[in-house]
């Protein structure tokens, strides 16, 4: 089991999931899992996550139809395995 789970909704955020994404792996801390959900996104948002979890096995991308942030962020934690989680918001980065 992971220390950590770090979920991260995201709807149409092509152009800074990837950003989001690297800043969380290039952390000093590694015992974690990053969970991104892709909330029913119409642009990319979905492939950039798989392309950068095809390269590290502590992304794990979930799709959903939208459902808006907080269904995001739900679905996310239920499939938490950390002993713990935070959540990112695009927003802020």
């Amino acid at each position: 089991m992971k220390s950590i789970s770090i979920v991260v909704p995201a709807y149409n955020a092509e152009k800074s999931i990837e950003r989001c994404v690297r800043s969380v792996l290039n952390q000093d801390f590694n015992d974690f899992e990053l969970i991104v959900v892709d909330d029913g996104s119409q642009d990319s948002t979905a492939t950039i996550v798989q392309r950068l979890a095809n390269k590290d096995a502590r992304i794990t991308l979930i799709r959903q139809e939208n459902g808006g942030e907080m269904a995001a962020r739900a679905a996310g934690i239920r499939l938490a395995r950390g002993g713990g989680y935070t959540s990112l918001m695009l927003t802020m980065l």
